[in-house]
């Protein structure tokens, strides 16, 4: 039988807790002696050094363990007095695991279920606590609320961390799903760091060549800037879908005058790949179809017509004062605009086979989409003292404004035999605005604004209290129906206690509020809400290069949206309540680093008693990299990682799919200047479901890659 975590949660939970007791132990031995009255100064982590440069909420990570944050406060606050559960995910992490997609940067961290559907490759589908989508924010702001298939996917190889923060988290993010956030913190001017351009080559004709360049005009180094380019021509395990990526992000940063910083970017970037995703129904995946089952790189589409992508491009600011000292002001401003289309066929999955056994009926449907964005936010922040409590207050505004247009078109198609396919059996339509779908198209629209408040307290030098408090106003616009307007108020409070070694046992209440948007009959939902009670502990020993945290939550959400019984129909849930215990430990040490996580999750449709769909209820995984030198191998490195997802169910108790262990590899050199890499993700190439539906259909999971780089440093 597969091997699960379910029968063995208590053991695994006694012996994370007993490593992190050990671990405990030998950071303390490690510590100089201190007196009474020096431990409670000690409690609070001191800013960490890393290649000559102190780590801010921004800066860049010295290996896998981060020590501050801004994505849940808004403000630089180091991790052990957020009292909330967030993992940082470095940019050493992305290039160790050669993660080219956000799903691949996600599935090493707990809460966060990063392969949804699969090769989808329509968009990253992520699910964190509970099955919600949450948000994805970039340096902070919302990215483009997507319409439909107008989708450019997020490039990993910009970003210098990728932060995830679990729960409810409106009072930062506005309008946002329950399960929390995914921050895309950018790589920004760095004078200090180096350049690096790399090659690389794979399996399924994977080729890339990246660039990151950094300098500065001027002997005083006031203006730098930074340079990202890549472009990336791909295979994947799919015929004839293949993948195109060009992206080129330019950014300066400029210190106007030793009090203004200004920082400057922009960024295009353009998709272009064939359709991996075939809807192919449970007979012939799940269960063996007349035929036997349909292969994996079976191509559903018809070669030729079938693409999928678009463009992007992204310009803004950030702009930082000093007004006093302690006082900041900070504004800024993001523009993106998207073009995408989407041309493909998929499976009748609920129609079965043909007479003959192999043939299913397809449905073709084309998509233009084009859609813009435009954040801005104002805050102050200030520190303040009232006695023995050292406030960090905040207080500001931001708004939204999203526009999309989509033209959308269906219609029935050919059958095509699934196991010999012949491709060119059909003839693809014309075309045009005036036999457009008029149910799928037209314009939409969301506005929004909030006033957000928070007091972060330090009261004397054990105990951080947060309070934050946010208003919404939210209107929702789509042609043909009225305006849906939703105003909200969102609250988090949390407390930490800030022990002795490193240790912050927590205790959080936090909240969420998301539109709906309306039915396929043009009726409204009611607004997605959460509620959730958090408790947890976190570890930064200040003499370790180690960061370790347990939670247990109970999450309670109303307004699920969620495919109905048949295809084309959405259904609204009512109550939902989803609890469950995350562990993750990030080190690094002398001659190791090491990632594990373990997740687990309970899950249930209050109304009906089901568990939720497609929400695993254990899920786990581990990553190491061991560097050789003591085996006569200097400047090698070999890491080993394997992940494991557990059972999940359709939402109505009756589908399960069964749990899967993948395991992947690295290889990597370091010589004077060259660094040599090979990676392989899915190594005993396991082929596995990474859903299947109540509707009637399943999503085959990723299969082997293999990846060689060759990078240049400087």
């Amino acid at each position: 039988m597969p091997t699960t975590f379910s029968s063995r949660s208590p053991r695994l939970a006694l012996l994370a807790a007993a490593a992190l007791l050990a671990l405990q132990a030998q950071a303390q031995t490690a510590e100089p002696a201190a007196t009474a009255a020096s431990e409670p100064e000690a409690a609070t982590l001191p800013a960490i050094k890393a290649s000559g440069r102190v780590e801010t909420a921004t800066s860049p990570v010295s290996g896998y363990t981060a020590r501050r944050s801004a994505t849940a406060t808004r403000t630089d606050t180091p991790l052990n007095e957020i009292p909330q559960s967030i993992s940082v995910i470095s940019a050493e992490q992305i290039r160790d695991q050669n993660a080219q997609t956000m799903q691949e940067v996600l599935r090493y961290t707990p809460g966060v279920n990063a392969d949804v559907y699969g090769l989808d490759n329509r968009g990253d589908w992520f699910e964190l606590r509970g099955g919600s989508q949450g948000s994805t924010l970039l340096d902070g702001l919302r990215r483009p609320l997507t319409n439909w298939y107008g989708v450019v996917r997020d490039e990993p190889y910009a970003f210098e961390r990728v932060e995830v923060l679990r729960g409810p988290a409106s009072v930062m993010a506005g309008q946002n799903g329950p399960g929390g956030v995914v921050n895309l913190v950018s790589k920004r001017p760095q004078p200090e760091a180096g350049n690096e351009v790399s090659v690389q080559l794979g399996n399924h004709e994977h080729q890339q060549v990246a660039a990151d360049l950094n300098g500065s005009f001027g002997d005083d180094g006031r203006l730098a800037w930074r340079l990202l380019a890549l472009h990336r021509d791909s295979g994947t395990q799919v015929e004839y879908a293949d993948i195109e990526r060009t992206l080129f992000a330019p950014s300066i940063d400029w210190k106007l005058t030793p009090d203004t910083r200004l920082w400057v970017y922009a960024q295009y970037q353009k998709d272009e790949s064939g359709s991996t995703e075939g809807f192919f129904p449970l007979e012939g995946t799940l269960y063996d179809g007349p035929n036997g089952k349909i292969p994996v790189e079976r191509f559903v589409s018809e070669p030729g017509w079938d693409t999928y992508g678009g463009h992007r491009w992204r310009f803004g600011w950030e702009l930082e004062h000093e007004l006093a000292p302690g006082w900041t002001l900070s504004q800024r401003l993001r523009r993106d605009v998207v073009e995408g289309k989407h041309r493909s066929l998929y499976a009748n999955y609920w129609e079965g086979y043909l007479e003959d056994g192999r043939s299913l009926n397809r449905t073709w449907y084309a998509s233009d989409d084009s859609g813009g964005i435009t954040n801005a936010d104002l805050f102050v922040t200030g520190k303040l003292a009232t006695g023995s409590v050292q406030h960090t207050l905040l207080a500001g505004v931001d708004t939204m404004r999203q526009r999309a247009d989509r033209l959308y078109w269906t219609g029935s198609a050919t059958a095509l035999d699934v196991y010999t396919p012949t491709y060119g059996q059909w003839t693809p339509p014309t075309l045009t605005r005036a036999n457009a779908d008029p149910t799928y198209t037209g314009s939409s629209g969301t506005d929004q604004w909030g006033v957000v408040l928070q007091d972060q307290m330090k009261i004397g030098a054990r105990w951080v209290l947060t309070g934050s408090i946010r208003h919404d106003r939210t209107k929702t616009l789509a042609e043909g129906s009225e305006d849906l307007k939703v105003n909200a108020t969102s609250r988090s409070v949390g407390a930490v206690y800030l022990a002795d070694g490193g240790v912050s046992p927590y205790l959080s209440y936090a909240e969420s509020f998301e539109p709906q948007g309306a039915s396929e009959t043009g009726s409204a939902f009611q607004p997605l809400r959460g509620k959730q009670l958090e408790a947890g502990l976190k570890w930064q020993p200040a003499t370790l290069p180690l960061t370790a945290s347990a939670a247990m939550f109970r999450l309670k959400e109303s307004g699920r949206v969620e495919d109905g019984d048949t295809p084309g129909t959405t259904r609204q849930l009512g109550d939902v309540e989803v609890r469950g215990t995350e562990l993750e430990l990030r080190a690094d040490l002398a001659a190791w680093q090491l990632i594990a996580a373990w997740t687990r999750t309970r899950s249930e449709d209050t109304e009906t008693g089901a568990r939720l769909a497609n929400v695993p209820e254990n899920t786990g995984s581990l990553w190491a990299v061991h560097r050789l030198d003591a085996y006569g191998l200097p400047r090698v490195r070999a890491g080993f990682g394997v992940r494991h997802i557990g059972p999940a169910w359709d939402g109505y108790d009756t589908l399960r799919t069964a749990p899967v262990t993948v395991m992947d590899a690295m290889l990597g050199w370091d010589i004077q200047r060259w660094a040599f890499a090979l990676n392989v993700t899915n190594l005993a190439d396991k082929t596995y479901f990474a859903a299947c539906l109540a509707r009637g259909d399943c999503w085959y999971g990723t299969q082997r890659e293999l990846v060689m780089t060759a990078s240049y440093r400087w």
